[in-house]
């Protein structure tokens, strides 16, 4: 398990639920990131049923946002999702049904990307590792533009997968 993780997180990406990996339905959660190497952050959260979801960022972050980099974490630092200012702009992350076991994914690519088409799961994930390797194998084959030449290129992609609980 630990060569198969090393080679999905080259830029050490680390996610932390906080207050804790138990919450509580109709809590309100945060996440803690950080990483080695710059890159753009998605959440990624797959519930107690098997649903895989972007809750990070949100197309409505990302339009109410005036800058492209509101999902770039920088080396050492850490980044808190949701951040102070979209806080105090109402954007919370309220813990919702089902209860049960899920999976929450940090997702940190080199290049800038921001909204994941994510495929349909084809059955419920067992555990953080099939979790891991199913989005390692889904991400390999994904391109995204060169800001350069626009593009489509290879990508390197980082995660970090946590299990929480929802009582």
């Amino acid at each position: 398990m630990q060569a198969a993780r090393s080679q999905a997180n080259t830029a050490s990406v680390s996610l932390q639920i906080l207050p804790g990996q138990t919450v509580n339905l109709g809590g309100k959660v945060s996440f803690g990131v950080t990483a080695r190497k710059p890159g753009y952050l998605i959440l990624v959260d797959i519930d107690a049923e098997g649903r895989m979801s972007q809750i990070f960022p949100t197309p409505e972050l990302l339009a109410q946002s005036d800058g492209r980099d509101i999902n770039l974490v920088k080396p050492g630092v850490e980044f808190v999702v949701p951040s102070p200012a979209a806080r105090q702009r109402g954007f919370e992350y309220v813990v919702a049904p089902p209860a049960g076991s899920a999976v929450m994914i940090a997702i940190l690519s080199e290049r800038r990307v921001q909204l994941l088409d994510l495929p349909d799961l084809p059955r419920k994930l067992k555990d953080q590792a099939e979790a891991l390797s199913y989005l390692s194998a889904w991400t390999s084959e994904l391109r995204v533009p060169d800001n350069a030449t626009g593009k489509l290129v290879p990508n390197n992609w980082s995660f970090d997968v946590k299990s929480y609980s929802i009582k």
